[in-house]
């Protein structure tokens, strides 16, 4: 049965054909869910609109005010994209902003029991590890991942193929293609594991490990690093996006 007896969904909810919803939900009005969803019992989704084919596990919340101790109820929302998958009581908070949202991007997984804060941008495929917690405003790009038990500092920004250790404490931005670890973090390398899952070619690892050791072992501040990296080295994808990425920097570095 698509939708359970048990389960409390909205008139108002606008719910595509063939959608699973399990026993004991709660689907509020402001809710809108794509063909092919799954649905875990007890699950309570408000503010919230659900790509195609996401799978969701037992008590997740979605959509739910923000925690924000100055907060104005305003419209605001939790965009989640296709094929996403997030397991059991994990919670997303909607945007403080109105007209805003929370955005989790196509392919995400989301393990048990993880919380992603208010005003939270994720990109394709990242991945968020079991108890890892994410602050307000956090940014994590495409095929990020943050290890179990980890927490992320409000308004921090994690790189693209970035990998965040196990129980580790973010409070300044990581770079793409890094691995750090640790209380305060540091980095400890090159996430090598997703540069090649990904397929960047050895001359281009070859170039980022070349930057990294420029960035993290030389010695040199990260103003000097980087103009010693964007006087030696080619402005082309991934250096280009190091360096892009610095330049954006307002927190400083995980190094």
């Amino acid at each position: 049965m698509p939708i359970h007896p048990t389960a409390i969904v909205d008139p108002s909810a606008e719910i595509a054909n063939g959608v699973d919803i399990g026993p004991f939900c709660l689907i509020g009005p402001k809710v809108r869910v794509a063909e092919g969803c799954r649905i875990g019992p007890y699950t309570q989704i408000n503010w919230t609109e659900l790509g195609k084919e996401c799978i969701l596990g037992s008590k997740v919340i979605l959509g739910t005010d923000p925690q924000s101790y100055n907060w104005t109820p305003v419209d605001s929302w939790v965009k989640i994209g296709d094929g996403a998958f997030i397991n059991d009581c994990a919670s997303i908070h909607r945007s403080t902003l109105e007209g805003e949202s929370t955005w989790i991007g196509e392919g995400c997984y989301i393990m048990s029991q993880t919380h992603i804060g208010h005003d939270c941008v994720l990109g394709r495929e990242v991945t968020v590890t079991t108890l890892a917690g994410l602050s307000g405003h956090v940014e994590m790009e495409d095929y990020s991942v943050i290890g179990g038990a980890a927490v992320v500092h409000q308004f921090v920004r994690v790189g693209k193929m970035a990998m965040i250790g196990g129980q580790s404490r973010i409070v300044q931005d990581v770079p793409p293609y890094f691995t750090v670890v640790g209380v305060p973090a540091v980095a400890s390398g090159l996430n090598t594991y997703a540069l090649k899952k990904y397929g960047m070619a050895p001359e281009q690892r070859k170039q980022l490990k070349t930057a990294y050791r420029t960035l993290v072992r030389s010695g040199l501040s990260v103003k000097n690093a980087l103009a010693k990296i964007m006087d030696e080295q080619p402005d082309t994808d991934p250096v280009g996006d190091l360096v892009e990425f610095i330049k954006k920097s307002s927190r400083g570095l995980t190094l």
